[in-house]
């Protein structure tokens, strides 16, 4: 069953190409910016929300966490697609009600399962950010993992296949790819009500410790 998606890029490769590219993900609409998207409100299980928005094509708007929170206030459901690494935009993404993120250097066939995953109403991070869940798990700022999720959030953090920590840990795949969900949703849930702020003082970071930014 293909996911009904809408694509919110200032780059028009994206806007056009996504359709044709990504087999399941059926492109009802695409936009270069927030704003336009806001006043047609097209239905949409998914929103593909790049963070930039900075191209000629795009009307002034909200851009990156911001333009998340105005999404998603909206009623929808949203997955960012972006080149953005720092772990504090991402976080702050999380924060303002992103469902999923997807880096676009991944393989399409990534973007389609992220996208199936969020429409079904699961939650997709990156590896980095999984990192730091497993991170949050430790220091206490998840105290509702229960012990087998922290097993296969760990496992998840060291790069471990869904295969790998089943077999060690006596679990189907399946099973085990449950437990991650949950973990991710706890984790999105916390970030939801805590700021990148928050959670660098949670994990006991440094403010910089989340910006991957060198001293001015």
């Amino acid at each position: 069953m293909s996911v009904r998606a809408v694509a919110i890029d200032d780059d028009t490769l994206i806007r056009d190409g996504l359709a044709r590219l990504v087999p399941g993900l059926d492109v009802v609409a695409a936009f270069a910016g927030v704003p336009d998207f806001l006043a047609a409100a097209p239905a949409a299980d998914v929103v593909l929300l790049d963070l930039a928005l900075a191209g000629t094509g795009a009307r002034p708007g909200p851009r990156g966490p911001d333009a998340v929170a105005a999404v998603a206030r909206a009623g929808f459901r949203v997955l960012v697609y972006t080149g953005e690494r720092r772990r504090a935009v991402l976080v702050a993404c999380l924060h303002a009600g992103a469902r999923g993120i997807v880096h676009k250097a991944e393989p399409l066939d990534a973007l389609a399962t992220a996208a199936a995953d969020v429409a079904a109403g699961r939650i997709v991070i990156t590896p980095a950010l999984t990192g730091l869940a497993e991170l949050a798990g430790r220091r206490g700022a998840l105290p509702s993992l229960s012990p087998r999720e922290r097993q296969v959030l760990a496992g998840r953090a060291r790069g471990e296949s869904f295969r790998g920590i089943a077999g060690r840990l006596f679990l189907t795949e399946k099973t085990a790819a449950g437990y991650m969900d949950q973990v991710k949703a706890k984790f999105a849930a916390y970030l939801r009500d805590h700021s990148p702020a928050d959670l660098e003082r949670a994990l006991g970071l440094e403010p910089l410790g989340l910006t991957d930014r060198p001293p001015a």
